[in-house]
């Protein structure tokens, strides 16, 4: 068996390959309330001497950077919430950004839980409660194009073969009958198939339909002029959005067994390893059906509540979200950090596959500023 190699096992790695990697392979929304590059500070042509994986920016974890030679710093949240009118160091985003600048650090913001790749830390929390026969909250929708065009089935798998080398998929093969003096494109070798004064005005062909990826349009369409054998070619392109494979927004699923809301709660707690958590009034029926979301799942309330689903896990609610939830589904904030927990080890896995002659580090910083009392 073998396995790819990582493109860059033995070149010189700068930012923007490492940018450019993440960007192309995942594709994520900006959590960012202020429309800014996620590169905060730094020079992208610069050689990655180390990558340092964070949660958040603080000047310790800049230190850590600094000690361990890391020039690149991944970070999931963005140190300021709106323009900086000033950078001076005695403010957090002031300082933070001042020392960056004089260790020459690059600081990028990956706003994203990882969700849309089908391995997020969503689906981490799904893992760790057990959860059964899970799918997105909401699924992941992808634009491409539906390519549907005719032959005769003796020519169908050659065409088949060469679009699909070119980046297309088939979706659908079936025959269908249409006339032959109403269809002009096929011309005199398809007509070479039936003997002179049959009297036949139909054939078959083979209808084929195949889902193009927008990047692949136009070398698909320059292969399919090429290979098809009609003078004229007959085809369908449309563009439509379609489901990408079980991935997207959240996930919900089944817990193996029923569970009184009471003990859920206490077995979130135990499995999480969480020190506290909010949630609504209990209700009187077992816990079933369970959704997380790892990241502020205000946005996906109603979509929770219309799929009727027993509890939803997830951090970021206002309060009057809690009153819509009451008596609805048991809503339950385990809080920002709680449901960050694990990103930077998925973080660590992706760049592993492809950069294999760098250090890449999880920083060991505590960087979560918030404490709570549990007496």
């Amino acid at each position: 068996m073998t396995t790819k190699a990582p493109r860059y096992s033995s070149t010189a790695v700068t930012i923007s390959d490492v940018i450019n990697y993440l960007e192309q392979n995942v594709q994520f929304q900006s959590q960012h309330s202020v429309a800014t590059s996620p590169v905060v500070v730094g020079d992208i042509s610069n050689i990655v001497t180390g990558i340092l994986i964070a949660l958040d920016i603080t000047e310790a974890l800049l230190d850590e950077a600094i000690e361990n030679r890391c020039n690149f710093i991944i970070v999931n949240e963005s140190f300021f919430t709106q323009p900086l009118t000033e950078i001076t160091p005695e403010s957090y985003a002031g300082g933070c950004i001042i020392k960056a600048i004089k260790y020459k650090l690059t600081i990028y913001i990956f706003s994203t839980n990882l969700d849309y790749l089908g391995q997020g830390t969503s689906h981490r929390i799904a893992h760790l409660l057990e959860l059964q026969e899970t799918y997105p909250i909401i699924p992941r929708k992808a634009s491409m194009y539906r390519l549907t065009t005719f032959l005769l089935p003796h020519a169908a798998k050659h065409l088949i073969q060469s679009l699909c080398q070119v980046g297309a998929v088939l979706a659908t093969e079936h025959l269908t009958t249409v006339a032959i003096n109403g269809h002009p494109g096929i011309g005199l070798e398809a007509l070479s198939y039936f003997p002179a004064r049959s009297g036949l005005e139909f054939l078959q062909e083979s209808q084929l339909t195949f889902m193009v990826p927008m990047f692949c349009k136009k070398r698909v369409m320059q292969t399919l002029l090429h290979v098809h054998p009609y003078e004229k070619v007959t085809y369908y392109l449309e563009q439509v959005e379609v489901i990408v494979n079980n991935r997207g927004s959240g996930v919900f699923g089944s817990l193996p067994i029923e569970l009184p809301d009471k003990y859920f709660l206490k077995y979130i707690k135990t499995k999480l390893n969480l020190a506290y958590l909010q949630h609504t009034n209990y209700f009187d029926r077992p816990i079933k059906t369970v959704a997380v979301y790892a990241g502020s799942g205000s946005g996906l309330l109603q979509e929770v509540l219309d799929k009727k689903i027993d509890a939803f896990i997830t951090t970021g609610l206002q309060y009057e979200q809690f009153l819509e939830a009451n008596g609805k589904t048991l809503l339950i904030d385990i809080g920002h950090h709680a449901t960050r927990l694990g990103l930077k080890k998925l973080i660590l896995a992706l760049l592993s596959k492809e950069f294999n002659n760098i250090v890449i580090l999880r920083c060991k910083t505590i960087t979560n500023p918030i404490h709570h009392i549990n007496d």
